[in-house]
């Protein structure tokens, strides 16, 4: 009878052992889907359809004039033949049609690329861009429109990229990490404004300050003094993502061009323009 009672002993001890092994075990975190979007002259090359959760968006800019991808979720029932007659009436027309801007890649120059990390419930959305040609035609007038289906449930214990810092959106401000270093870094994104927010990056070229920039604006002829470096696109209020990027020393301007609801005037105009340094 001892070594009976001795057995139920060891057992039960093993079997708490177990459990409590069980219990520190690290949970399986689910891992972050990534794809690549081509942006051409002027279509979209991406995948029609993607599962719930977190998504890496690889965009390339394989075209000759400068490209970005704006992901738009679309209210149920809405089509893309609404959106694009909405859209005839200016930007903020879109905004009634849909049930969020969960981000994308911002303007790139031919040749390059750009990555950005979004959460996508399911729905269907629309791949936008809204640049324009030379002659003053959006992008997503000449074809640059691609429907996109994303399904199943969001899933449990998400991945998130460890990022360096925070980046704030605000009306009408950026709050930036502090001591910019060159090399790669994701930024975190929050949108902690009222309004839809969006953080594009340009770099200045070599000899070139917020004058020259100042100038070309106001009259956009010949070659840009900077290079458009990508960014996180149009994303909701008190939503989130992530910016990866890759930068060189030197000196680089974040922007906001989404449209106030209230004044029609570009975010920048009203102030979310902020210059930095990266060493």
């Amino acid at each position: 009878m001892r070594r009976i009672h001795d057995s139920l002993i060891t057992l039960g001890l093993l079997m708490i052992a177990l459990i409590s092994a069980a219990c520190t075990m690290p949970v399986a975190r689910a891992e972050i889907v990534s794809i690549t979007i081509k942006g051409g002259d002027h279509t979209f090359d991406a995948p029609p359809e993607l599962p719930a959760g977190p998504v890496s968006l690889n965009f390339e800019n394989v075209g000759h004039e400068v490209h970005h991808v704006q992901l738009v979720a679309l209210n149920e029932g809405v089509t893309t033949e609404q959106v694009m007659a909405a859209l005839q009436q200016g930007a903020t027309a879109l905004f009634p049609l849909l049930r969020g801007l969960p981000g994308g890649v911002g303007p790139l120059d031919p040749g390059k690329s750009g990555r950005v990390t979004v959460t996508l419930t399911a729905g269907n959305y629309l791949l936008l861009c809204f640049l324009q040609n030379q002659q003053g035609v959006p992008h997503l007038a000449l074809g640059m429109v691609a429907p996109l289906t994303v399904k199943g449930e969001m899933p449990t214990n998400q991945s998130e990229p460890a990022s360096v810092g925070t980046v704030r959106l605000i009306n009408f401000s950026f709050v930036l990490p502090q001591a910019v270093k060159a090399g790669k870094q994701t930024w975190k994104i929050v949108n902690e404004g009222t309004q839809p927010h969006e953080i594009t990056l340009i770099k200045l070229a070599a000899g070139k300050t917020l004058a020259d920039l100042a100038a070309f604006n106001q009259n956009p002829q010949g070659a840009p003094p900077f290079a458009n470096i990508g960014g996180f696109q149009g994303i909701d209020p008190r939503a989130s993502g992530w910016l990866h990027l890759d930068l060189t020393p030197g000196t680089y301007v974040a922007m906001c061009h989404i449209p106030d609801a209230a004044s029609g005037k570009a975010h920048h105009e009203l102030g979310m323009m902020l210059p930095f340094t990266v060493q």
